[in-house]
Protein backbone atom coordinates (compact mmCIF):
# COMPACT_ATOMS: atom_id res chain seq x y z
CA UNK A 1 0.00 0.00 0.00
CA UNK A 2 1.01 3.77 -0.81
CA UNK A 3 1.59 5.47 2.09
CA UNK A 4 -1.29 8.46 2.64
CA UNK A 5 1.49 11.32 2.03
CA UNK A 6 1.14 10.77 -1.88
CA UNK A 7 -1.60 12.24 -2.65
CA UNK A 8 -1.68 12.85 -5.99
CA UNK A 9 -0.78 9.98 -9.03
CA UNK A 10 -1.08 9.90 -12.90
CA UNK A 11 -4.27 9.29 -13.85
CA UNK A 12 -2.18 6.45 -16.08
CA UNK A 13 -1.05 5.03 -13.05
CA UNK A 14 -4.32 5.26 -10.63
CA UNK A 15 -6.51 3.44 -13.36
CA UNK A 16 -3.74 0.60 -13.42
CA UNK A 17 -2.96 0.05 -9.91
CA UNK A 18 -6.87 0.28 -8.92
CA UNK A 19 -7.43 -2.60 -10.49
CA UNK A 20 -4.03 -4.55 -9.66
CA UNK A 21 -2.14 -4.09 -13.34
CA UNK A 22 1.27 -3.04 -13.55
CA UNK A 23 0.81 0.98 -15.29
CA UNK A 24 4.83 0.19 -16.77
CA UNK A 25 3.79 -2.94 -18.41
CA UNK A 26 0.62 -2.62 -20.52
CA UNK A 27 -0.13 -1.87 -24.10
CA UNK A 28 -1.76 1.60 -24.81
CA UNK A 29 -3.34 -0.10 -27.74
CA UNK A 30 -4.73 -3.15 -26.45
CA UNK A 31 -5.29 -2.29 -22.41
CA UNK A 32 -7.99 -4.42 -20.18
CA UNK A 33 -11.12 -3.33 -20.60
CA UNK A 34 -11.46 -2.55 -16.57
CA UNK A 35 -8.34 -0.11 -17.04
CA UNK A 36 -9.60 1.43 -19.85
CA UNK A 37 -13.32 2.21 -18.31
CA UNK A 38 -11.75 3.76 -15.24
CA UNK A 39 -9.23 5.97 -17.66
CA UNK A 40 -12.64 6.80 -19.25
CA UNK A 41 -13.99 7.56 -16.14
CA UNK A 42 -11.68 9.65 -14.27
CA UNK A 43 -10.94 12.11 -17.45
CA UNK A 44 -14.64 12.74 -18.44
CA UNK A 45 -15.02 13.98 -14.67
CA UNK A 46 -11.91 16.03 -14.73
CA UNK A 47 -13.19 17.45 -18.26
CA UNK A 48 -15.89 18.52 -16.88
CA UNK A 49 -14.61 20.04 -13.67
CA UNK A 50 -16.06 17.45 -11.38
CA UNK A 51 -12.31 16.26 -10.35
CA UNK A 52 -9.90 18.64 -9.90
CA UNK A 53 -6.94 18.13 -11.83
CA UNK A 54 -3.10 18.01 -10.28
CA UNK A 55 0.21 18.49 -12.25
CA UNK A 56 2.78 16.23 -11.59
CA UNK A 57 4.80 18.22 -8.71
CA UNK A 58 1.38 18.35 -7.03
CA UNK A 59 0.00 21.78 -7.73
CA UNK A 60 -3.99 21.76 -8.12
CA UNK A 61 -5.20 23.61 -11.10
CA UNK A 62 -7.73 26.13 -10.26
CA UNK A 63 -11.37 25.06 -11.83
CA UNK A 64 -15.37 25.45 -11.18
CA UNK A 65 -15.18 23.64 -8.23
CA UNK A 66 -13.34 26.36 -6.54
CA UNK A 67 -14.41 29.22 -8.80
CA UNK A 68 -15.77 32.08 -6.07
CA UNK A 69 -19.53 33.18 -6.77
CA UNK A 70 -20.68 35.75 -8.84
CA UNK A 71 -21.96 37.65 -5.30
CA UNK A 72 -17.95 37.22 -3.92
CA UNK A 73 -16.40 38.62 -6.96
CA UNK A 74 -14.69 41.58 -6.67
CA UNK A 75 -14.40 44.01 -10.29
CA UNK A 76 -10.57 44.84 -9.84
CA UNK A 77 -11.28 48.69 -11.05
CA UNK A 78 -13.40 49.04 -7.63
CA UNK A 79 -11.37 51.91 -5.51
CA UNK A 80 -9.73 50.77 -2.17
CA UNK A 81 -12.22 53.28 -0.44
CA UNK A 82 -15.00 51.59 -1.48
CA UNK A 83 -13.65 48.15 0.74
CA UNK A 84 -14.51 48.33 4.20
CA UNK A 85 -11.96 46.66 6.04
CA UNK A 86 -13.49 44.88 9.53
CA UNK A 87 -12.06 42.59 12.05
CA UNK A 88 -8.88 40.49 12.72
CA UNK A 89 -9.86 37.15 12.50
CA UNK A 90 -7.73 33.86 12.71
CA UNK A 91 -4.84 36.45 12.01
CA UNK A 92 -6.20 37.56 9.08
CA UNK A 93 -8.28 40.84 8.37
CA UNK A 94 -11.89 40.58 6.78
CA UNK A 95 -13.23 43.15 4.27
CA UNK A 96 -16.87 43.71 3.56
CA UNK A 97 -17.55 45.00 -0.51
CA UNK A 98 -19.59 48.08 -0.33
CA UNK A 99 -20.36 48.01 -4.12
CA UNK A 100 -23.08 50.21 -6.08
CA UNK A 101 -23.57 51.04 -9.94
CA UNK A 102 -22.77 53.99 -9.00
CA UNK A 103 -19.88 53.47 -7.10
CA UNK A 104 -17.90 51.63 -9.35
CA UNK A 105 -19.44 52.78 -12.86
CA UNK A 106 -20.07 49.32 -14.07
CA UNK A 107 -23.49 48.52 -14.84
CA UNK A 108 -24.79 44.44 -14.12
CA UNK A 109 -24.58 43.42 -17.69
CA UNK A 110 -20.63 44.59 -17.69
CA UNK A 111 -20.34 43.29 -13.99
CA UNK A 112 -21.28 39.96 -15.67
CA UNK A 113 -19.12 40.48 -18.85
CA UNK A 114 -15.65 40.89 -16.34
CA UNK A 115 -16.81 38.21 -14.26
CA UNK A 116 -17.01 35.69 -17.19
CA UNK A 117 -13.15 36.65 -18.39
CA UNK A 118 -12.15 36.04 -14.91
CA UNK A 119 -14.07 32.68 -14.72
CA UNK A 120 -12.16 31.90 -17.93
CA UNK A 121 -8.85 33.05 -16.62
CA UNK A 122 -9.56 31.06 -13.50
CA UNK A 123 -9.67 27.68 -14.90
CA UNK A 124 -7.25 28.33 -18.41
CA UNK A 125 -4.78 25.67 -16.81
CA UNK A 126 -7.36 23.02 -16.12
CA UNK A 127 -8.97 23.41 -19.08
CA UNK A 128 -5.40 23.32 -21.06
CA UNK A 129 -4.54 20.47 -19.13
CA UNK A 130 -7.51 18.15 -20.46
CA UNK A 131 -8.06 20.43 -23.64
CA UNK A 132 -7.37 16.31 -25.55
CA UNK A 133 -9.41 14.34 -23.28
CA UNK A 134 -12.29 13.24 -25.61
CA UNK A 135 -10.08 11.29 -27.27
CA UNK A 136 -9.92 9.51 -24.17
CA UNK A 137 -13.61 9.03 -23.20
CA UNK A 138 -15.71 9.35 -26.65
CA UNK A 139 -13.14 7.87 -29.14
CA UNK A 140 -10.81 5.44 -26.85
CA UNK A 141 -7.80 6.84 -27.54
CA UNK A 142 -5.24 5.88 -24.75
CA UNK A 143 -2.36 8.17 -25.00
CA UNK A 144 -0.07 7.26 -22.28
CA UNK A 145 2.40 10.30 -22.07
CA UNK A 146 -0.84 13.13 -21.64
CA UNK A 147 -2.33 10.58 -19.13
CA UNK A 148 0.56 10.46 -17.46
CA UNK A 149 1.10 14.52 -17.02
CA UNK A 150 -2.30 15.07 -15.35
CA UNK A 151 -2.54 13.71 -12.07
CA UNK A 152 -5.67 13.01 -10.03
CA UNK A 153 -6.05 13.70 -6.03
CA UNK A 154 -6.33 10.89 -3.36
CA UNK A 155 -9.57 12.88 -1.96
CA UNK A 156 -11.09 12.43 -5.44
CA UNK A 157 -10.93 8.60 -5.65
CA UNK A 158 -11.94 8.78 -2.22
CA UNK A 159 -15.11 10.89 -3.67
CA UNK A 160 -15.85 8.43 -6.92
CA UNK A 161 -15.69 5.26 -4.10
CA UNK A 162 -18.01 7.58 -2.15
CA UNK A 163 -20.73 8.57 -5.08
CA UNK A 164 -20.48 5.19 -6.60
CA UNK A 165 -21.06 2.91 -3.70
CA UNK A 166 -17.37 1.20 -4.86
CA UNK A 167 -14.93 -0.19 -2.28
CA UNK A 168 -11.65 1.73 -1.75
CA UNK A 169 -8.44 1.60 -3.71
CA UNK A 170 -6.75 -1.16 -1.81
CA UNK A 171 -3.05 0.09 -2.91
CA UNK A 172 -4.18 3.34 -1.46
CA UNK A 173 -5.77 3.62 1.53
CA UNK A 174 -5.21 1.33 4.72
CA UNK A 175 -6.69 -1.56 6.16
CA UNK A 176 -8.45 0.79 8.72
CA UNK A 177 -10.03 3.65 5.91
CA UNK A 178 -11.37 0.46 3.99
CA UNK A 179 -13.62 -0.59 6.98
CA UNK A 180 -14.79 2.76 7.65
CA UNK A 181 -15.73 3.26 4.48
CA UNK A 182 -17.92 -0.08 4.23
CA UNK A 183 -18.94 0.53 6.99
CA UNK A 184 -20.42 4.39 5.97
CA UNK A 185 -21.70 2.70 2.21
CA UNK A 186 -23.76 0.15 4.69
CA UNK A 187 -24.84 2.85 7.61
CA UNK A 188 -25.21 5.86 4.94
CA UNK A 189 -24.14 7.74 8.54
CA UNK A 190 -21.76 10.18 6.90
CA UNK A 191 -19.80 9.94 10.40
CA UNK A 192 -18.06 7.03 9.77
CA UNK A 193 -16.80 8.33 6.18
CA UNK A 194 -13.04 8.44 6.00
CA UNK A 195 -13.33 11.98 4.62
CA UNK A 196 -14.74 12.87 8.30
CA UNK A 197 -12.76 10.40 9.89
CA UNK A 198 -9.75 12.90 8.63
CA UNK A 199 -11.29 16.07 9.01
CA UNK A 200 -11.36 15.09 13.06
CA UNK A 201 -7.45 15.17 12.92
CA UNK A 202 -6.48 16.55 16.73
CA UNK A 203 -5.52 19.22 17.06
CA UNK A 204 -2.42 17.91 18.71
CA UNK A 205 -1.94 15.96 15.14
CA UNK A 206 -1.59 19.16 13.72
CA UNK A 207 0.05 21.23 16.33
CA UNK A 208 2.86 18.36 15.91
CA UNK A 209 3.14 19.03 11.88
CA UNK A 210 3.00 22.67 12.10
CA UNK A 211 6.08 22.04 14.52
CA UNK A 212 7.99 19.91 12.41
CA UNK A 213 8.25 23.07 9.42
CA UNK A 214 11.40 25.11 9.72
CA UNK A 215 10.99 28.72 9.53
CA UNK A 216 11.17 29.29 6.01
CA UNK A 217 8.69 26.50 5.41
CA UNK A 218 6.07 28.09 7.12
CA UNK A 219 6.55 31.39 5.67
CA UNK A 220 6.13 29.89 2.30
CA UNK A 221 2.38 28.06 3.63
CA UNK A 222 1.73 31.83 4.61
CA UNK A 223 2.43 33.96 2.05
CA UNK A 224 0.97 31.41 -0.51
CA UNK A 225 -2.36 31.76 1.75
CA UNK A 226 -1.94 35.18 1.81
CA UNK A 227 -1.32 35.71 -2.03
CA UNK A 228 -4.22 33.29 -2.67
CA UNK A 229 -6.28 35.76 -0.89
CA UNK A 230 -4.90 39.19 -2.33
CA UNK A 231 -5.45 37.82 -5.59
CA UNK A 232 -8.73 36.35 -4.85
CA UNK A 233 -9.79 40.52 -4.17
CA UNK A 234 -8.02 41.82 -6.94
CA UNK A 235 -7.15 38.98 -9.87
CA UNK A 236 -5.01 41.96 -11.85
CA UNK A 237 -2.25 42.85 -9.15
CA UNK A 238 0.87 41.98 -9.98
CA UNK A 239 4.14 39.49 -8.31
CA UNK A 240 5.89 42.35 -7.68
CA UNK A 241 2.57 44.35 -5.99
CA UNK A 242 2.06 40.94 -3.77
CA UNK A 243 5.94 40.78 -2.65
CA UNK A 244 5.31 44.59 -1.17
CA UNK A 245 2.21 44.30 0.55
CA UNK A 246 2.28 44.32 4.24
CA UNK A 247 0.10 41.52 4.69
CA UNK A 248 2.62 39.74 2.95
CA UNK A 249 5.69 40.92 4.39
CA UNK A 250 4.94 41.04 7.94
CA UNK A 251 2.30 38.06 8.27
CA UNK A 252 3.71 36.11 5.62
CA UNK A 253 7.50 36.55 6.92
CA UNK A 254 8.32 37.88 3.83
CA UNK A 255 10.62 40.69 5.05
CA UNK A 256 13.31 38.30 6.38
CA UNK A 257 14.07 37.54 2.32
CA UNK A 258 16.59 39.64 0.66
CA UNK A 259 15.67 40.53 -2.49
CA UNK A 260 12.00 39.14 -4.28
CA UNK A 261 13.24 36.17 -5.89
CA UNK A 262 12.48 33.61 -2.50
CA UNK A 263 9.30 35.14 -2.15
CA UNK A 264 8.26 35.46 -6.13
CA UNK A 265 9.32 31.62 -6.58
CA UNK A 266 6.62 30.56 -3.86
CA UNK A 267 3.76 32.37 -5.23
CA UNK A 268 4.46 32.90 -8.85
CA UNK A 269 1.99 29.72 -9.70
CA UNK A 270 -0.80 31.19 -8.42
CA UNK A 271 -0.83 34.31 -10.58
CA UNK A 272 -4.04 34.75 -12.19
CA UNK A 273 -3.54 36.69 -14.70
CA UNK A 274 -3.02 36.06 -18.23
CA UNK A 275 0.05 34.78 -19.48
CA UNK A 276 0.11 38.07 -21.82
CA UNK A 277 0.00 40.18 -18.62
CA UNK A 278 2.54 38.57 -16.60
CA UNK A 279 5.18 39.59 -19.26
CA UNK A 280 7.74 42.28 -18.57
CA UNK A 281 11.05 42.82 -16.40
CA UNK A 282 13.58 44.83 -16.65
CA UNK A 283 14.12 46.47 -20.23
CA UNK A 284 17.68 44.68 -21.88
CA UNK A 285 20.57 47.24 -21.46
CA UNK A 286 21.50 49.41 -24.69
Amino acid sequence: MLHSVIDHLSVWEVAHRWHGYDPNSTDPQALPLIVQDSLRTITRLQFSHELFVCSPQGVVRKSLKSLPSFDDFIVPELMDSEVETGQITDGCTTQRLQSTESANGLSEDERQERYEDFSANWTRRHDEAVKDFPLCFDQRVFRKADLEKVHVLRSDVLHLCEIGGAPLASFWFSEMEQQDHQRYLETGNSGDSVRNRAARMKRDDIDAFWSRLDSKQKHRLLCREIAAQLWLASPDRTIADLIRDPSIKNIGGGKYYDGDKTVREWIKDLDPRPKEMKKGGRPARQ
